[in-house]
């Protein structure tokens, strides 16, 4: 069972999990989702490892009013959690909003992540078909919590995985009780300004860029534009949809383990 640590930094009490042993990897978890969520079963297809998954504003475990969140904020959370447990170097696993949270602090903190990966990131969320989507997110978050679950159902996971969930509308029920929408919407409007365009020229750590093959959220395009923008990054691909650590989370573990031995 993971062990749950919080600490105060900057007026938020920030929530994370810490589990097993070995060199340190940090995984930040997406949009609407956490640490918990995104990550829960990924992490197990990654043996001898310590690894923490801090919770940023507006999900899980993190407690922070901050209205307008930017990236920074939220790379400083993340690092917030890393400091608290002891860990100064680590590697670095991002998905989604937490990709480009990932690139920010790796850009900023060269000194502090050895490896890094991006799982269905994007340099920008400032496109039209982005800020549609987006906006759309935050519209249904706060008048019809329902209509967007049945949204995420639909564009975050494959048909197939769908069509195996059983009894959907209770999905859909669980899914309004538990998601923290007003969290969600909160970064939602970050994603729309998201541009990490000026960052990626300064990473310096070795790093693996993960597209979805079946993204209906970020375009698989992204994933390229991300991997062309980095020096020396490798571009790999999961055979599934945006959601993928939660629908595929072997082939997410197995590609992440497989760069972080491989360039180790």
């Amino acid at each position: 069972m993971s062990k749950i640590e919080y600490v105060q930094a900057d007026g938020a009490r920030i929530g994370y999990r810490d589990d097993g042993d070995g060199p340190a990897l940090v995984l930040v978890h997406g949009t609407g989702g956490d640490g918990e969520d995104n990550w829960g079963e990924v992490l197990r297809g990654l043996p001898g490892r310590r690894i923490l998954r801090s919770d940023y504003a507006g999900s899980g475990l993190t407690e922070d009013a901050t209205e307008r969140l930017t990236l920074d904020r939220l790379a400083d959370q993340v690092l917030a959690a890393a400091d608290h447990a002891g860990v100064e170097t680590f590697d670095l696993a991002g998905f989604s909003l937490g990709a480009a949270v990932a690139l920010r602090i790796a850009a900023r903190h060269p000194d502090r992540v050895r490896r890094l990966v991006s799982l269905g990131g994007f340099v920008t969320g400032g496109d039209p078909r982005s800020r549609l989507q987006f906006d759309h997110w935050v519209e249904l978050a706060g008048r019809d919590r329902e209509a967007l679950a049945r949204l995420i159902l639909l564009t975050g996971f494959s048909a197939d995985f769908v069509a195996g969930m059983g009894d959907l509308d209770a999905v859909v029920a669980q899914m309004v009780e538990v998601t923290h929408w007003e969290g969600m919407a909160r970064q939602a409007m970050l994603d729309k300004i998201v541009d990490v365009s000026a960052d990626l020229a300064a990473i310096r750590a070795p790093t693996l860029v993960l597209g979805n093959r079946h993204d209906q959220m970020v375009p698989p395009s992204a994933s390229v534009a991300l991997a062309a923008g980095i020096a020396g990054a490798r571009l790999g691909w999961i055979d599934g949809p945006h959601l993928s650590p939660m629908e595929c989370p072997e082939a997410v573990a197995a590609a992440i383990a497989g760069f972080l031995g491989a360039s180790g």
